[in-house]
């Protein structure tokens, strides 16, 4: 017998174990070539996008603190504490810009010579001179910008405004172009270990079929051991994707796959810090008008239209006092919290905070953010809700202050008009804000201080009265021209909400109230002036004390038959 069956065996044994060598030699080139792959994104390419970043975010820091130091020295009073905290965020991002630009170059000079790597490494080296060429340029010219800015030379610190702009524009612009292609070279060796990956699967896939017991043992620990840990990278990468920044990888095995692991958890946190910043920006701007108008993109809400709003202004009575006696820094700490509880009463009724000036806040209630039918019956409330908060706030403020006595007497002042106005993208090229204008808005800030006049707390204009008039309690005061306007309001003081009329008041009190107010109008002085003595005997009633003196005037200098009843106002 020529060919035994032993040796026929033997010979499939060794053929099986021959190809088992060939199939674990091809496999062990394809693990090696993995492995450097993984150790190039690990060590070069991920730390090239990553750098990249950092680059980007250092020139987005260093622009908002040279915006911040442009608008602080254009201040009629700058904050020295606002100044010299920008300065040092300038400066901190400037020295931050230069060694992320430096690392950069060092980075590019050591990648692989792939030719697809050497084309977008040339790219991104001549994008990293550039750079560097224009960032020293662009600094200066930001440098004499703001010295002019100081010096009060506002043409000249515009002029070169200008040309800064221009240079950042630039700079944001290279530096975006830099991060996509460090961005595709990393997708590039990604795709590359990805490829790689694949032969190492189908490597192991044969010696299964072909290879004994021992070796198919040996080969399918080998693919878990490497499939295992990019499998987990690959999920988490969808998980980032899909928008969860809390996805880190755990414990990998100390090679180049946890290397990647320890660059993917940093890619996270650098995203997640990316992600508090916006957050942070996004205190400045509500979130309803990124979601609801900038976002959505519609031509009619960014170019402004007319609509009709309801418009609340609130002041602070007694701010001056209380700045008198705190230091800038705890005036900041106690104005703050104030802010802070009137504009949750607004946020609470989805009203939209305009602006803060000085210790007065301007909100807005209507379409797109609350429905025309509902805006002025939630202003209202957000305006009962102030007046309550109030009460919190006075608790507080000995704890603000740090005085337990002698503290300020404070009270808010509150002013409420619907009527139309003009909404939308409102500002310079430069700088602008989505707001109301309009007659709607000055009458609302003069009701407010109307409320000096009639000694109330919340005075609302007639059409605000009629459209929540079924859910809220309210009386007429007076009938007023404001300053400036030639046509007579009614005006109303709110009282409270529907069926939660507040002790000392019921209807009896507004009705002879309104006897007196019509009396005054027929220039009855007596029937007035007694009604509104029993008023202020009974109820310590301001606006009939007011009226009472008004009579006395008007009992002096008569107005004559014609006289309409309108007290035309002749202060803001």
């Amino acid at each position: 017998m020529k060919h035994s069956i032993a040796m026929k065996i033997f010979a499939m044994a060794a053929g099986i174990l021959a190809l088992t060598v060939l199939v674990a030699i091809l496999t062990n080139v394809e693990v090696i070539g993995l492995g450097n792959n993984i150790s190039t994104m690990a060590t070069k390419t991920i730390p090239l996008a990553t750098t990249a970043a950092d680059l980007n975010e250092a020139g987005l820091y260093r622009r908002i603190a040279f915006e911040r130091l442009y608008r602080e020295y254009g201040e009629p009073q700058p904050d020295p504490q606002v100044i010299e905290e920008a300065k040092v965020n300038f400066e901190e991002n400037t020295v931050a810009v230069v060694e992320w630009t430096g690392k950069l170059k060092k980075m590019l000079s050591s990648l692989p010579d792939d030719p697809q790597e050497r084309e977008l490494a040339a790219k991104a080296r001549e994008l990293t001179g550039q750079i560097e060429v224009l960032f020293a340029t662009t600094t200066e010219l930001a440098r004499v910008t703001l010295a002019e800015r100081q010096k009060g030379d506002r043409v000249k610190a515009k002029e070169l405004l200008v040309f800064t702009f221009k240079g950042q524009k630039d700079l944001r612009e290279l530096r975006q172009k830099l991060q996509s292609i460090t961005a595709e070279m990393a997708e590039l060796s990604a795709n590359q270990a990805k490829k790689r990956e694949i032969r190492v699967l189908i490597s192991s896939t044969a010696t299964t079929l072909f290879a004994v017991l021992g070796g198919l043992t040996v080969a399918w620990l080998i693919s878990r051991n490497l499939a295992k840990p990019l499998a987990q990278l690959l999920r988490l990468t969808k998980a980032v994707e899909g928008g969860d920044l809390t996805a880190l990888v755990g414990k990998l095995p100390e090679d180049e796959i946890g290397q990647l692991g320890d660059n993917f958890n940093s890619m996270v946190k650098q995203l997640r810090r990316r992600d508090d910043m916006q957050k942070a920006i996004g205190s400045y701007i509500d979130p309803r008008i990124v979601e609801k108008v900038i976002l959505s993109g519609r031509p009619e809400d960014m170019a402004g239209q007319k609509r009709m709003m309801t418009i609340l202004f609130t002041d602070l009575v007694g701010f001056t006092t209380i700045g008198e006696n705190l230091t800038p820094g705890g005036l900041v700490n106690v104005i703050n919290r104030y802010f802070t509880l009137m504009s949750e009463c607004v946020r609470t009724e989805q009203g939209i905070i305009d602006k803060f000036i000085g210790d007065a806040i301007m909100a807005y209630w209507g379409p797109p953010f609350v429905a025309e039918e509902e805006e002025a019956v939630a202003a209202c409330r957000a305006a009962l809700r102030q007046v309550e908060v109030l009460a919190q706030f006075r608790e507080e403020l000995p704890d603000l202050m740090g005085l337990r006595k002698n503290l300020p007497e404070i009270k808010v002042r509150i002013g409420l008009a619907t009527g139309e106005v003009v909404v939308g993208n409102i500002g310079s090229d430069m700088a602008r804000s989505y707001t109301v204008m309009g007659d709607t808005v000055n009458l609302a800030s003069r009701l407010e201080s109307a409320n000096n006049v009639y000694g109330t707390r919340i005075l609302i204009s007639e059409e605000t009265y009629k459209m929540a008039d079924r859910s809220v309690v309210a009386r007429e005061v007076d009938s007023i021209a404001v300053k400036g306007k030639v046509d007579p309001v009614h005006i109303f003081e709110l009282i409270s909400l529907d069926g939660k009329m507040p002790q000392g008041w019921d209807n009896k009190r507004m009705s002879v109230y309104n006897l007196g107010l019509e009396a005054y109008r027929r220039q009855e002085w007596g029937t007035a002036e007694r009604v509104f003595h029993e008023m202020i005997e009974k109820f310590s009633d301001a606006p009939s004390r007011a009226l009472l003196e008004r009579v006395k005037l008007l009992k002096e200098n008569p107005p004559g038959s014609g006289w309409d009843g309108v007290w035309r106002m002749t202060a803001k």
